[in-house]
């Protein structure tokens, strides 16, 4: 008698230290205890269990496992184990229970933190010129997210900071990479390698070599001073402002607001040219003789300062931005500035002449 399922309906050890009653087909939720063990104080009613009831009977006859029955585990019983037995969990038994997992573990605060870090570092890393900011936050941020996925708490704020980390590097790499290259290929263009060139063989052999090429425009702003507010125009119809210092108030994610007062300044190229022009500008501000520290805010009201711009410049259009500084004087102010290599530098103050 190989199959189960031949097995005659009867009380079986069920492998748990009790019998449980087999009908013929499948296992009941009807138990007693084994011989010898069942409690004088509960008698056995075999009637209710359907078990033979005829005058020299007993519900523990039959007390040797039928060969080939399955006598353990929650498939034996066909339906789920006691609360009580290890094998409730597997049944979905409630947090707490014997056999049941706790609760999963709270917030992973290093894991949120490493998350935050991760999408600043991120942001700066998309923007030309401020990779550095990204580039020095993402490396921390990679750092705390490995310490978080081995602490308790959920593991998806460790997760996400962790993959936020990796692809920010990557591409402040290659912005990086691209307004390098696209900065060294002004440099070429402006005829400023070729200037420098000109300049060491002329001290060298006594006589010059003959003139550099020249970008239209180019020598327009040399030794220019204007006051702020005023336009400059270079000779191929390129021209320039900057608006007059206004207060400043940097919000809770600024970087560079360390000296005493803070201001901002409006920027406007305009291209009456007609040609394209790449702006590549980097500007300079001292106050007081002393150098002023330029403001990154990409949380300003208003929109991010601080970031120049790198789209091209069509004919006939123009581009504004601001600029932010930390400055030790605003009543002695120098900025000097140009829209790229192309054009000679051009100062703006307030300092009267």
């Amino acid at each position: 008698m190989s199959d189960p399922t031949s097995a005659p309906p009867g009380w079986y050890d069920d492998g748990r230290g009790q019998q449980r009653y087999w009908d013929g087909t499948q296992w009941t939720e009807h138990t007693a205890p084994l011989p010898g063990a069942q409690d004088a104080t509960r008698p056995y009613d075999s009637a209710a269990l359907g078990a033979d009831s005829s005058p020299g009977s007993s519900p523990y006859a039959e007390t040797t496992p039928f060969a080939g029955l399955p006598t353990s585990g929650p498939a034996a019983a066909g339906g789920a184990p006691p609360a009580d037995h290890p094998g409730y969990a597997a049944y979905g038994g409630a947090p707490g229970a014997p056999g049941v997992p706790p609760e999963p573990g709270g917030p992973n605060v290093l894991g949120i933190v490493a998350l935050v870090i991760a999408a600043i570092g991120f942001v700066f890393a998309c923007i030309p010129f401020v990779q550095v900011v990204g580039l020095i936050l993402l490396p921390i941020a990679f750092v705390l997210a490995i310490i978080a996925l081995f602490l308790k708490g959920r593991k998806w704020p460790a997760i996400t900071g962790l993959i936020l980390s990796v692809v920010g590097g990557i591409i402040g790499t290659i912005v990086f990479a691209v307004a390098a290259l696209g900065v060294f290929g002004q440099i070429v263009d402006s005829g400023v390698i070729q200037d420098e060139i000109d300049r060491q063989l002329e001290e060298e052999f006594g006589e010059p070599t003959g003139p550099a090429s020249e970008e239209p425009g180019e020598e327009a702003g040399e030794g220019q001073v204007l006051e702020f507010g005023q336009t400059m125009v270079w000779s191929n119809g390129v021209s320039m402002t900057v608006s007059g210092p206004e207060p400043f108030t940097p919000s809770d994610i600024s970087a560079g607001d360390d000296q005493a007062v803070n201001l901002v300044f409006t920027l406007t190229i305009q291209n009456d040219s007609g040609e394209n022009v790449q702006p590549v500008v980097f500007s300079q501000l001292s106050s007081g003789g002393t150098e002023a520290s330029r403001i990154f805010d990409v949380g300003a009201e208003g929109g991010q300062v601080g970031i120049p711009p790198t789209t091209a410049i069509l004919p006939g259009s123009s581009i504004t931005w601001n600029e932010a500084w930390s400055v030790a004087d605003p009543d002695s102010l120098t900025m000097q500035t140009a829209p790229s290599f192309e054009y000679e530098d051009v100062i703006f103050t307030n300092v009267p002449r």
